[in-house]
């Protein structure tokens, strides 16, 4: 815990940043609402939420400490302001703080500067936001005794009222999300067995067409091969004799049973 940014107020109520308390954080089930838009009450974006004011003592938040854009804080650097948690509200669906000023009333809200928070500081601040008898002490002259009777005990400073909406999911919600999650990932495990399956399938049937193939082209081939050698055992054992177109081939069977080609040709032709 950083001790430095502990800011004790005239009470002994101890106030700390959320970003100097090292072994603090925003409770599961609730929005870090850090980095969020904040918005007057005539629409206008005013700036963003740079840190919570946490009351250490008490665990709760006690303020939002709102870095003004550029526009509004009309100065060369940072400027930050502080809004008591319970008079904020959580715009439904969105990552947007609403605020009930107006842009032009957040301007005149007293910079927060880090080195400090006094109840000076905090009185100026609640006269902005009207809350109830701070307000009405501090125009009486009285505020130092208000300050020391249960200053955060107003509405304002209620954060069950900025994170009312917004409260942890019971149990039973819990357990039907962890169910829903786990069905989900169930289903992508069996989606990518499945896909799995039929590419392990699809890489099946491409090697069994490609095996069919081969034994087919086999079988071709071996077809081919055989009327190939079938042709040429009957070239070599055949006797073949040169015709020409004017001879007469005769075919007679010879006295010993056995048939005879006989070849006629023109009387007094001569062949090379």
């Amino acid at each position: 815990m950083a001790k430095d940014r502990i800011y004790q107020t005239e009470d002994g109520t101890r106030i700390a940043p959320l970003s100097a308390l090292n072994d603090f954080e925003v409770a599961e089930g609730y929005p870090d609402i850090r980095g969020w838009t904040v918005t007057s009450t005539d629409g206008q974006e005013v700036g963003k939420v740079h840190d919570l004011l946490i009351d250490v003592d008490h665990m709760r938040t006690r303020y939002l400490d709102v870095r003004l854009t550029k526009q509004l804080a009309s100065s060369p650097g940072d400027r930050d302001v502080l809004v008591p948690i319970g008079t904020a509200e959580v715009v439904e669906g969105k990552n947007v703080v609403r605020v009930p000023l107006t842009a032009e009333r957040f301007g005149l809200l007293p910079m927060y500067d880090y080195g400090e928070l006094n109840r000076t500081h905090e009185l100026e601040v609640r006269r902005h936001f009207s809350l109830g008898e701070a307000a009405a002490a501090a125009a009486a002259g009285t505020a130092a005794t208000t300050a020391a009777r249960d200053f955060y005990d107003d509405e304002g400073y209620d954060d069950r009222r900025f994170f009312g909406k917004r409260r942890p999911r019971a149990d039973e919600e819990v357990a039907a999300s962890r169910v829903d999650a786990e069905r989900a990932e169930a289903a992508r495990v069996d989606a990518a067995r499945e896909a799995e399956l039929r590419r392990d399938a699809e890489v099946r049937r491409n090697a069994e067409v490609r095996r069919e193939t081969e034994v087919s082209r086999d079988a071709s081939d071996r077809v081919v091969e055989r009327e190939a050698r079938e042709a040429r055992e009957a070239r070599e054992s055949e006797i073949r004799v040169p015709v020409e177109r004017d001879d007469a081939v005769v075919l007679k069977r010879g006295d010993d049973g056995r048939d005879e080609i006989i070849i006629r040709r023109p009387v007094g032709e001569r062949r090379p």
